[in-house]
């Protein structure tokens, strides 16, 4: 395989099930599933050869690619970021100046700043936290999607963002001072997201395309936690057990990504039960290490540096990248292969066709040169 001119192997027929073997550390596979929970939209249009116009090209880009779920967002992401109608005509009364501003929350004020605002915001339904931008039937959503998947697929569903919920909607400098000052709001305020959350999950389960659950929720710097674990401890993490419980009452995988430096918490989040981590971002995490020490109790997802050979390397780079980390972390099973983080716009096309194209070749464990990568 050329490091500049990488043709993508077909990837065959999706089969969710060995992600779902992965996920449980059941073994090898046919071959390392290849995981994102976020590709930009440039980079999906790159490889399907045409714009996303309907859900029907978002599963096409999926399989085509050769992953084995649709990932798609529901819950309570579009009121923290202030997409939800409901959360935009309530700001809007409000200024230009609190809350988001297309994604990005300012430190110190936001959409919910005080007791008052926590009791005046128009807390959507669960049943409208559907994904962005079809906010209003979350159960006619799924449907359509389940319609439209190939057999073999399911869905990957990213919820989340019980800690990240929080200090976004707050602010992080009023979240930091709230902690302090009135602890029964920030507490209430955790209480509502993973109630919500919850209450969106029981919603997910009941629709058999569900293959997997994920919580985004960003915990760490590179550096270390954003906050203080005990915070961790006393607001986020009941509520990671109680949605990893539900999961698994259901039978379904689930996993927590979390970007930064993860060593601290790593012991607590594995405690909290979740069948896999994600990105385990360089240098600060040794993904090698984090399966060497944790792989009988969590499967490990991605791996492959965004910020150094994704964004800045060439395709043969990434291609030697990809066939190292195989190496190191396919044998036995239990690793997803993907980004350190997610496919943003400024990774160039065909390093992300390399990394297709790599671990879809040496990802495969039915390869005649298994073991000499």
């Amino acid at each position: 395989m050329s490091g500049s001119n990488h043709r993508m192997p077909d990837p065959g027929s999706p089969n969710f099930e060995r992600v779902r073997r992965t996920m449980y550390r059941q073994g090898e596979a046919d071959r390392v599933p290849l995981f994102e929970m976020s590709i930009h939209r440039a980079l999906k249009e790159a490889i399907l050869g045409r714009s996303l116009r309907t859900l029907e090209d978002e599963v096409e880009f999926w399989t085509t690619a050769g992953y084995d779920f649709v990932s798609i967002r529901a819950g309570v992401r579009s009121v923290v970021r202030g997409y939800h109608p409901r959360v935009r005509e309530w700001q809007g009364q409000r200024g230009p100046d609190r809350g988001s501003a297309g994604g990005w929350v300012a430190e110190d004020r936001a959409l919910i700043g005080s007791r008052s605002e926590f009791d005046s915001f128009p807390w959507p339904r669960p049943q409208d936290l559907g994904g962005y931008p079809d906010f209003e039937d979350l159960d006619g959503y799924l449907t359509s999607l389940a319609a439209l998947l190939p057999t073999g697929a399911k869905l990957l569903i990213q919820i989340g963002y019980v800690f990240m919920g929080a200090w976004q909607i707050m602010g992080f400098e009023n979240y930091c001072l709230k902690l302090a000052d009135e602890p029964e709001l920030v507490r209430d305020l955790h209480d509502w997201l993973g109630s919500s959350q919850l209450a969106v999950l029981e919603m997910l389960l009941q629709h058999e395309c569900v293959g997997t659950i994920w919580l985004p929720d960003d915990l760490c710097y590179n550096s270390g936690p954003m906050a203080a674990p005990k915070v961790y401890q006393r607001y986020v993490y009941p509520w990671y057990r109680r949605l990893v419980d539900r999961c698994h009452e259901a039978q379904i995988p689930v996993g927590l990504h979390s970007d930064g430096d993860l060593t601290r918490l790593l012991s607590d989040l594995v405690a909290c039960g979740f069948d896999a981590i994600h990105p385990f971002e360089p240098p600060m995490n040794d993904i090698v290490a984090v399966k060497r020490q944790w792989g009988d109790r969590i499967a490990v997802a991605g791996g492959i540096d965004l910020k150094g050979v994704l964004c800045s390397g060439t395709p043969a780079e990434v291609e030697a990248e990809v066939r190292q980390k195989v190496a190191a972390l396919a044998p036995g099973g239990g690793w997803l292969l993907g980004s350190s983080n997610s496919i943003p716009d400024f990774v160039p096309e065909e390093n992300y066709r390399a990394l297709l194209a790599a671990g879809l070749t040496y990802g495969d464990y039915r390869r005649e040169t298994k073991g000499s990568y």
